[in-house]
Order: structure tokens, then C-alpha cells, then sequence
């Protein structure tokens, strides 16, 4: 039996992610808002956010004069603040045994914030994608009680873990979101699956393998959903809204710096001259580009050194042999 949705759902922190969730919530299923869901009350924090959500869905969401107000009519609350504030907005909020926390901050332990949200009975860590606004995302759960369950069964996929470390490690394919864009943007309809590659990592981490699959493939499926009918500039956006200095921006940067983008435009290129000409053309490979890239980029000088050096060299060695 499916658990149940809480009635009452509070938001501290409207920002991305926590509108992102509210609205597939409140759209979800062939009932709006779903059957058990009697509310959603929203913190203050992120008015122009918050506002759109109730304007968006009258009969169920409102907006709370204050946080506290938020942990005082909830059931289950969901914790979408910014890493750096989430521990001083807790400390200032008072939570009860019979309530279930949820929060979608990366960054605190499950330890640290049942310390903070204690007496609540349940305390979970979720990293949803935006794409659960559209019931096609997917969030990694860790420790989850029956809200968190609910809440992200009805705005997508899930996967739940209960290791900390495993979680971790599931985490770091969540920062291939940007590198993901990034090559579609390289390639605009053309893919780059590095599936295996991922699985066969988290599986050396220890991670079981049909928890890997079951995330790789959610979270893969998750990028692909918010660049679903894509326009001209839909990658160039979907790439700058990855938080600046953020693991989503690192990835991507790291895979350009180590010619990742530069080889997929390569093997475009190979691809694009089988078809036209009916045979691969092996000077196009990316090692064999990459190679001639590195010449074009050695001065101008060193190579005039290095033709005079040989040039003398060969000349030695006629020489030697004359003799």
C-alpha cells in the first residue's frame, strides 16, 4: 500500500527547487490537487515565487506571514533554504515530535539536522531535479519516512537510499546535469551516454548495482526532461543557471578543460563523413585530431628550431654512413 500523502505541506524557502516541487505536487495525478492534500502553506522567503504558486493554485496554496507559522500548521515540511542559512533559519523554528522534515539542502547530515528539527519524528534528505515540477523528475532520497515517500512518488521517480555514504556517491552523478546540457548544446540534438561508465563507478564505490541503475537512469532521464522540445537557445539557458562555482558548473568545466566537448565534435564529424562519403575516415578520430591540435598550438619558433636540429642531425648521420 502506497503511503499517504500528508495533508498539510509546508514550505520554508521558496526558492528553484522548492517551487519546482510544490508545483508538481499540487498538478499531480489525474486529481488537483491529489486526493489527501488539503494545503500548502508557504514561508514568505521568495515572495514573486511564492505569489505565482498561489496565484497558480488558489484552493490549496497560501502564503504564511513568517516560517514559524509554516512548522506550526504542517504535517510534513519540506527545508529549501539556501545551504549557508539553513542552520541559522532551523535553529529558529519549533518543530513537533509528530511531524516529518524534508530537506532538499545539500550540504547537512542527517545527524546534524535532526538535531536541529528535533523533537520531529522523521528527519530526510531529498535532492530533487526542477523537472519535478513537470511529474517527470526524479529525487534522491535518503532515510525518507512515508511524507517524503509520498511527496516525490507523486512528482516523479525516486530512488531511496538509507547508507549516508551511498548517498554521497549517488549524489556526484546528479553534478553531470550541466555537463549533460553542455553537450547538448555542444551537439544540439545529438546525445553522449556516459551511462556505463557511471554505473560502473558508483558499483566500485560500493553502491549495489540495482541502486546505481535505478538512479543513473532516473537522474539521466531528469536532464533530459527539462531540455524536452527545446528551442535554439534552450541549452545555452539551461547551462547558466548552474550555480556559479557549483558541482553542476565544475563538471562541465572539468569536461571541457580535458577536451570531452572537443572529441564529441570530432566523432560528429566522423559520423557526418561516413554518411556522406560511405566509409570512416580515420584522420578524424579525436586522438587524431587532438594531436594535430597540440602541433598547430607548439610556437612557430620551437618548430623552426626543432626542423633546423633534425635537418642537421640527418645530414650526421648520411655522414657516418659514408664513412
Amino acid at each position: 500500500m502506497a503511503d499517504a500523502v500528508p495533508p498539510i505541506v509546508g514550505v520554508v524557502g521558496v526558492g528553484t527547487i522548492g517551487s519546482a516541487v510544490v508545483r508538481g505536487l499540487c498538478k499531480s495525478g489525474p486529481e488537483t490537487p491529489p486526493k489527501g492534500l488539503r494545503a500548502v502553506v508557504l514561508s514568505p522567503r521568495g515572495t514573486a515565487k511564492a505569489e505565482a504558486l498561489r496565484s497558480e493554485f488558489p484552493k490549496i496554496v497560501r502564503v504564511a506571514s513568517s516560517n514559524r507559522e509554516v512548522v506550526e500548521e504542517a504535517d510534513c515540511v519540506l527545508v529549501s533554504v539556501l545551504p549557508q542559512q539553513a542552520e541559522m533559519v532551523l535553529q529558529d523554528l519549533a518543530f513537533r515530535p509528530d511531524q516529518e522534515v524534508i530537506s532538499l539542502v545539500a550540504g547537512l547530515s542527517v545527524q546534524k539536522l535532526r538535531d536541529l528539527c528535533a523533537p520531529a519524528r522523521s528527519v530526510s534528505i531529498a535532492i530533487p531535479f526542477p523537472s519535478v515540477a513537470k511529474q517527470s523528475g526524479a529525487a534522491l532520497l535518503l532515510q525518507p519516512g512515508p511524507g517524503a515517500r509520498a511527496v516525490f512518488r507523486l512528482v516523479g521517480r525516486h530512488v531511496a537510499v538509507e547508507d549516508s555514504e551511498h548517498f554521497r556517491r549517488l549524489m556526484c552523478v546528479s553534478g553531470l546535469m550541466g555537463n549533460f546540457y553542455k553537450q547538448q548544446l555542444t551537439a544540439q540534438e545529438q546525445r553522449h551516454c556516459v551511462t556505463v561508465l557511471v554505473l560502473e563507478w558508483l558499483e566500485e564505490g560500493g553502491v549495489p548495482a540495482d541502486t546505481a541503475a535505478a538512479w543513473t537512469s532516473a537522474a539521466f532521464g531528469a536532464f533530459a526532461a527539462d531540455s524536452a522540445g527545446a528551442t535554439p537557445h534552450t541549452f545555452a539557458e539551461l547551462l547558466a543557471e548552474q550555480t556559479a562555482g557549483g558541482l553542476n558548473e565544475k563538471v562541465w568545466q572539468l569536461m571541457e578543460e580535458d577536451g570531452n566537448n572537443d572529441a564529441l565534435r570530432h566523432v560528429l564529424e566522423a559520423v557526418h563523413h561516413r554518411l556522406q562519403h560511405g566509409a570512416f575516415d580515420a584522420s578524424l578520430a579525436p586522438k587524431v585530431q587532438r594531436a594535430l591540435g597540440v602541433q598547430e598550438q607548439v610556437p612557430a619558433s620551437f618548430m623552426a628550431l626543432f626542423t633546423a636540429w633534425l635537418s642537421v642531425w640527418r645530414r650526421w648521420r648520411r655522414r657516418r654512413s659514408a664513412l
